[in-house]
């Protein structure tokens, strides 16, 4: 796994420490399952991402989030992505016009 870029502080606040974050996640994801929008994919990944960095998280953790993060931000560019993966929002890809 590539080195983070940007490491968090090794004295973290109550706010900053795992187990809560992790939980956070969890719920985001049970409410993004239940009713998908952009807005909570976003914090879905910046999430994955806090995660991936925490000081406090074991490699095995930080892999699998780095891994998850990339898969939440999709392509980075549109020819990137594989046929019909520029449809990256909540709403049903259009049928292909005859």
């Amino acid at each position: 796994m590539p080195a983070p870029v940007h490491e968090l502080p090794s004295s973290l606040p109550a706010h900053a420490r795992l187990e809560p974050i992790i939980g956070g996640t969890l719920a985001l994801l049970t409410h993004y399952a239940r009713t998908p929008n952009l807005a909570a994919a976003d914090k879905i990944a910046r999430n994955l991402a806090l995660i991936a960095r925490h000081p406090d998280a074991s490699a095995a953790l930080q892999t699998v989030c780095t891994r998850l993060f990339t898969d939440w931000l999709g392509p980075l560019e549109v020819q990137d992505a594989p046929l019909g993966g520029e449809w990256r929002d909540v709403w049903p890809m259009p049928p292909l016009a005859q």
